[in-house]
């Protein structure tokens, strides 16, 4: 896909689209100048920005390592990683997301990554590629260029994803949970103290990693960058010193104190299915009296909008969530399912905007409560979150 055919080159300005096109011109051109295998594609419908960051982790303390950022647009973020390419760094982690049918061509015409990660690939935000074929089609264009001594790292926990390895004759690496299937799997996942503890297992050896973060599935991006250290014949040590590095990103699972005796578990930065459930994983996994959900809507998701929020709800109802209060939009659907479930009127509020959201949490917020505030961004609840939180 050339820029100019992408919907995001109709939001330019005129007058900088010229400086855009010489930017992309550049970009393929430092490129060029460096060796495939200083590039890293990473894939996948959720946990790529994650993933990134977790790579540059352990990349970093052996090499160079340039990563895009998730502030900007791939197709933006990746032009501008690739004009800073120099002779010194030796290695650059791109994020390849794909909502559009081409956009995986617009990226390798700019760079081809010798190394490609794939972390889960489901309908996330994907409105315009229509169904997981689609999507897996053109996530799989990336594994389809790889050299043969290239390397696909597969999470193979995803039968989606693990479905692209018959796509290339390059070296493939699964990374999970199966240790007769995975070259590099994580056992006793489980969420203490406040971080994330896992055992990371390559082969006979064996080490214990110890996140910064709340959440199981954070394993998952650790995982991958693991196994893409391993494959730059890192150790296990260097491996773990770079996870346990990385702090928390801002509003991605962070707890805080409430305003009064209550804590706030802030996922604010996005949302979808996938990371709606992810989320109720964590809050269930914490200890609370009673544990409570501000859900926003969950953006972008075209046609399978109501479905999907159906199913958010029947995960709610299955959870036995004690309140749910709600945002506006396609969050109706959400509150028509649980109603439909049997989910008692008296433990739900429905249709609020922000302020009514902070209000209504402050009157029904208890000692020992735990609330989970989530929704895309466009929706602004880390507003709520900051509204009802004690935040230096």
């Amino acid at each position: 896909m050339d820029i100019q055919q992408h919907p995001l080159w109709k939001n330019i300005s005129p007058l900088k689209k010229p400086a855009h096109l010489m930017r992309n011109f550049m970009a393929k051109k430092m490129a060029q100048l460096s060796s495939r295998s200083s590039f890293i594609g990473v894939t996948g419908s959720v946990g790529k920005s994650t993933t990134v960051k977790f790579c540059q982790a352990v990349l970093s303390s052996k090499y160079n390592t340039l990563a895009t950022t998730p502030d900007l647009s791939p197709m933006l973020a990746i032009p501008i990683l690739l004009s800073k390419m120099r002779p010194n760094v030796k290695k650059a982690v791109l994020e390849m997301g794909a909502e559009l049918p081409g956009e995986i061509d617009f990226y390798l015409s700019l760079v081809q990554p010798a190394t490609v990660i794939v972390t889960r690939i489901s309908y996330a935000h994907s409105q315009n590629l229509g169904n997981l074929s689609q999507i897996t089609e053109e996530k799989g264009k990336l594994i389809k260029q790889l050299p043969k001594n290239g390397c696909a790292i597969i999470n193979y926990d995803d039968i989606h994803s693990r479905k692209l390895a018959n796509l290339t004759e390059a070296e493939v690496i699964y990374y999970g949970t199966d240790s007769r299937e995975c070259a590099v799997w994580a056992s006793n996942i489980r969420v203490e103290n406040l971080q994330t503890v896992f055992e990371l297992n390559y082969g006979v050896e064996r080490i214990e990693i110890k996140l910064k973060m709340l959440g199981r599935h954070f394993a998952y991006a650790a995982l991958a960058a693991a196994a893409l250290g391993l494959s730059c014949e890192m150790t296990l040590v260097s491996i773990k010193k770079g996870l346990e590095s990385i702090e928390p990103q801002q509003h991605n699972l962070q707890l805080f104190e409430g305003l009064g005796p209550w804590m706030v578990l802030d996922d604010t930065i996005s949302s979808s299915p996938v990371a709606v459930e992810e989320s109720l994983n964590v809050l269930n996994d914490l200890p609370a009296r009673r544990r409570i959900v501000l859900l926003g809507e969950m953006k972008d998701l075209g046609g399978f909008s109501e479905n999907l929020h159906r199913q958010i709800g029947q995960r709610i109802y299955k959870e036995k969530i004690d309140l749910v209060l709600l945002g506006t939009g396609d969050t109706k659907y959400l509150a028509d399912e649980l109603l439909s479930l049997g989910f008692s009127p008296e433990r739900m509020e429905v249709n609020l905007s922000n302020s009514q959201l902070v209000a209504n949490t402050l009157r029904v917020a208890g000692k020992g409560d735990v609330i989970l505030v989530k929704g895309s961004r466009a929706v602004r609840l880390d507003e709520v979150v900051k509204r009802i939180t004690r935040q230096t």
